[in-house]
């Protein structure tokens, strides 16, 4: 069988790659830069438990991940698809040389939100990040795992018809697994590596 194409257009797939690309100089680092995190990547959507935010972590120090969460308005604009798309950044970080979780993720996502309003932020957006916000995602759950959550979130005009080349993606090398067999039965909840 021959493997269909995968036209990714009129999808937010592109601007999460073009604002990863964007902040992973700014913000990826070495362990020894505080002020820094281990990976800044695209991401899927809302963390909306501490066990989503266990699976991801696993094998990390923490990190940035940028997801579009909703486009509450599509436009055409010069035989162009151009949405207006709300984002998320989650900042997680640990504790790291004796400086404290909270305080880093604060200052790292204090940066972030820095970059998205710098004047030549993301030339490839159609506009300027607009409604720059940033929230403490603290619960005891969350503490219990070791880290640190700050969000930043903002609205912002990206072109959405912009094609990708599949191979530019991120490999899919793992994923988490929630399901219920029956009503009333224990949820079967795990982390899928997939063969290489």
């Amino acid at each position: 069988m021959i493997r269909p194409d995968f036209v990714v257009t009129g999808s937010t797939v592109w601007a999460c790659e073009q604002i990863v690309g964007y902040l992973k100089p700014e913000l990826e680092g070495s362990e020894q830069q505080i002020d820094r995190v281990q990976t800044v990547e695209r991401h899927i959507g809302k963390f909306d438990t501490p066990a989503d935010v266990k699976r991801w972590i696993a094998n990390r120090d923490g990190g940035i991940r940028i997801a579009a969460l909703r486009v509450p308005k599509y436009e055409s604009i010069g035989n162009r698809i151009v949405g207006t798309v709300n984002f998320v950044a989650y900042v997680f970080t640990t504790d790291q040389f004796g400086y404290q979780k909270d305080s880093r993720a604060e200052v790292i996502a204090g940066k972030l939100a820095g970059f998205l309003l710098r004047r030549n932020a993301l030339p490839t957006a159609y506009s300027r990040a607009d409604a720059v916000r940033g929230d403490n995602l603290y619960s005891d759950k969350v503490d219990e795992l070791g880290l640190a959550v700050w969000s930043v979130s903002w609205t912002q005009q990206w072109y959405l018809d912009v094609e990708l080349d599949p191979a530019t993606l991120d490999d899919f090398l793992r994923f988490g697994l929630k399901a219920q067999l029956a009503e009333g039965a224990p949820e079967l909840e795990g982390v899928v590596d997939m063969p290489q």
